[in-house]
């Protein structure tokens, strides 16, 4: 529940979350203002959508506006809590919570938190189709692109949220409690943000801190800091693993095992997903495990069968390994989404032949060199691209190698590149902000690019 706050600051404005914090705390009445280091200028096209009771400190973080007396902080997930405006107000006494908290304070019925470095997007939106299929009243948001606090009203006792978590937004968590949550692997990133792996892993960790007797932590076995860290979790804990069967969730032989239903009843032939790669078979076990745990919640037997056809028919996200079509007889892939090293791990494993590349961007503090070898044996050329062009040319050095300007230039350079039965994949390792305002905006340039290809319209 919400206190009798009397003036809150939202720290940070955007179109998914700023923005839509600030709005909702003014419908509810509240004394709100915001703050962000970009001018009115720069986010004008954002400032001019606030309600006209938020009060806009634009262009300004500096600690000397906490003198105005706010008693609560809401933070949006880019912004660090080292800068001084929050240390500040963390020293001085100041509430500081994130969006998802807020949200929190005003949602109802069961919450399903997922969180981990790759694969979170789709299977948070995987576990809302299945239990969407199962007939629930259902909420899917957070890191995904929905502000929780744009659904948090709309939830009610028999709903059933399921949220996506990053790092970011799990720092600040205070009262959030979830019935389920998973951590679905930990790799390096945002290492440009975090002191060490350790700490990342901490902000992950925050996952399942506030959790009650009979909640339910799902964790994937395959993952080295998961598994090392097992003895720490809670109490119930369960487990998927591609290798193990003595997994809670395990595949053997192209299909996946529930522990309880024994090795000789498969829930799900791997054969009939859309969604390929062994990455997804861990998202579709990590979400069978979420999904049986919240129905033995409810006291409801699990109805496998269609829980099977949610999966099946599940075609995955865009910008995530979508598949874009064929053109001359090359496979055009969009993994726009794929912003860390283990994310094009994953995409690279999942491809079964060889292809073109096209990666870079702005990088994040990973060791790159470590695909050297996966690069080395799935790939024909690399496609360079973005402000990494001259770091990724050195570490790839051994690999052939272009340089593109744009994504058009990119994806022609990649077709010169390629012979007929290759994939050409967009899969860049690294964020986006050097050349575009996001990864869905990369993406859907990738896809324009692809469609002025088939058309004639790029040389």
């Amino acid at each position: 529940m919400m206190k009798d706050y009397k003036y809150i600051l939202v720290v940070g404005l955007g179109y998914r979350s700023g923005l839509t914090v600030a709005n909702f705390l003014a419908r509810k009445n509240y004394r709100v203002a915001v703050s962000d280091m970009k001018s009115g200028n720069e986010i004008s096209s954002i400032a001019e959508k606030l309600d006209a009771s938020v009060e806009k400190f634009l262009g300004n973080q500096d600690p000397s506006i906490l003198d105005r007396g706010f008693d609560l902080i809401v933070l949006s997930p880019g912004v660090p809590q080292r800068i001084p405006l929050i240390r500040t107000a963390i020293e001085s006494g100041i509430e500081v919570i994130s969006e998802v908290e807020l949200a929190y304070r005003f949602m109802k019925g069961i919450i399903v938190s997922i969180t981990g470095t790759d694969g979170k997007s789709t299977t948070t939106a995987l576990t809302g189709e299945i239990f969407r299929r199962l007939g629930f009243r259902t909420f899917v948001g957070g890191n995904i692109g929905v502000p929780l606090t744009s659904l948090a009203e709309d939830t009610d006792d028999e709903s059933i949220s399921v949220v996506e978590l990053s790092s970011f937004q799990l720092e600040t968590l205070d009262s959030y409690r979830s019935d389920v949550s998973a951590i679905l692997n930990v790799a390096p990133d945002h290492l440009d943000r975090y002191d060490s792996m350790e700490d990342y892993f901490d902000a992950k960790k925050n996952i399942y801190r506030n959790g009650n007797e009979g909640d339910v932590f799902v964790y994937n076995l395959d993952n080295e800091m998961l598994r090392n860290s097992a003895a720490e979790f809670p109490a119930g804990s369960l487990c998927f693993s591609k290798s193990d069967r003595g997994a809670d969730a395990f595949y053997s032989e192209g299909s996946i095992f529930l522990k309880e239903r024994g090795a000789g009843d498969a829930v799900i032939d791997c054969s009939k997903l859309i969604i390929m790669g062994m990455h997804n078979v861990e998202n579709v076990m990590a979400a069978l495990l979420m999904v049986v745990s919240i129905l033995k919640k409810k006291g409801i037997a699990p109805d496998y069968e269609k829980i099977a056809e949610a999966c099946y028919s599940f075609p995955g996200l865009e910008h995530r390994m979508e598949f874009l079509g064929t053109y001359m007889g090359r496979s055009f892939y969009n993994d726009s989404k794929a912003t860390t090293v283990g994310a094009l791990e994953v995409a690279l494993k999942s491809i079964p032949e060889k292809g073109v590349l096209i990666m870079g961007g702005r990088t994040k503090g990973d060791d790159y060199s470590r695909l050297k070898p996966l690069v080395k044996d799935k790939i024909r050329t690399l496609v360079l691209i973005g402000e990494s062009t001259e770091e990724f040319s050195g570490i790839f050095s051994e690999s052939s190698q272009v340089t593109a300007g744009d994504l058009d230039d990119a994806i022609v350079r990649a077709f010169s590149e390629s012979g007929e039965g290759d994939i050409i994949l967009l899969s860049p390792a690294c964020a986006s902000f050097d050349m575009f305002k996001s990864y869905e905006e990369r993406g859907e340039r990738f896809r324009q690019a692809f469609e002025k290809l088939k058309n004639g319209d790029l040389n």
